[in-house]
């Protein structure tokens, strides 16, 4: 008899304990009212998205419930350089950042061109000069389009309107040509960035704050440039390889 009123005892005090216990917790989230939204490209697609150093998904992608005011944005592709920028965020707003993603291998290599380059131009000496100007090789024209045949590297210089596979002193930029597309380097202080639109339709405002160094340029996209005399130039056109490709320019001032 004791013992079955011990157990009852013991099951009373049990239950007075449970019930004496703090209800759980329950979070509530709610969204933030302050927040808008971010849709991000990149070429080429299947990149990591960080915003402000947390991982938020694979291009492309619309991004919702970014916090207003300056986020930093980090895009990583295995094998490209990372691409970084800065948006702001404003309430109930739709920003764009796209993002041109650089091939590491490329941009050495480019980089090796720029440094053979201007150590040939300092050991150049007046023979030579002379040399290259009586081998300059005009650019095959008819009204605004130029032939870059099947040299490598190929020099163009809106403001005279000289195009040739031998820099000359005004170049405003040269390409390096690959079997499907090219790759732009603009000389100090003239400034380069393609543009996703037909050579057609590009207009002066797609130009206008251009600030990029190497870019590159595909079939049925646009380079904008804006030359060493600070006039806006767009070239681009369509190929399916690019030896011996016509490209249309036309100066958008």
């Amino acid at each position: 008899m004791r013992m079955k009123r011990g157990i009852w005892f013991l099951l009373v005090f049990s239950l007075v304990i449970i019930g004496c216990q703090p209800k759980e917790q329950i979070e509530i989230v709610e969204e933030s009212a302050g927040s808008g939204f971010l849709e991000v490209e990149t070429f080429p697609s299947d990149a990591e998205i960080f915003v402000d150093g947390t991982y938020s998904g694979k291009s492309p992608t619309t991004l919702y419930n970014i916090p207003i005011g300056p986020s930093n944005i980090v895009i990583k592709k295995e094998g490209y350089e990372d691409f970084v920028g800065e948006v702001n965020i404003e309430a109930g707003k739709k920003a764009f950042l796209e993002g041109n993603l650089v091939l590491i291998q490329t941009l050495e290599e480019t980089l090796e061109v720029i440094g053979v380059v201007e150590e040939e131009l300092e050991e150049e000496s007046e023979e030579v000069e002379e040399k290259k100007e009586e081998t300059l090789i005009e650019s095959v024209k008819a009204g605004n389009t130029v032939n870059i045949g099947n040299k490598i590297l190929f020099y163009y210089d809106f403001s005279e309107e000289e195009f040739a596979d031998i820099r000359q002193s005004d170049s405003d930029i040269f390409s390096k040509r690959f079997d499907s597309y090219l790759v732009f380097t603009r000389y100090s202080p003239a400034k380069i960035k393609t543009i996703d639109k037909g050579i057609d339709e590009i207009e002066k405002e797609d130009c206008i704050g251009i600030a990029g160094q190497f870019e590159y340029l595909h079939s049925g996209r646009s380079l904008c440039i804006i030359t060493k005399e600070n006039k806006i130039v767009a070239i681009g056109g369509e190929w399916e390889y690019t030896a011996n490709t016509e490209l249309t320019w036309k100066f958008l001032d």
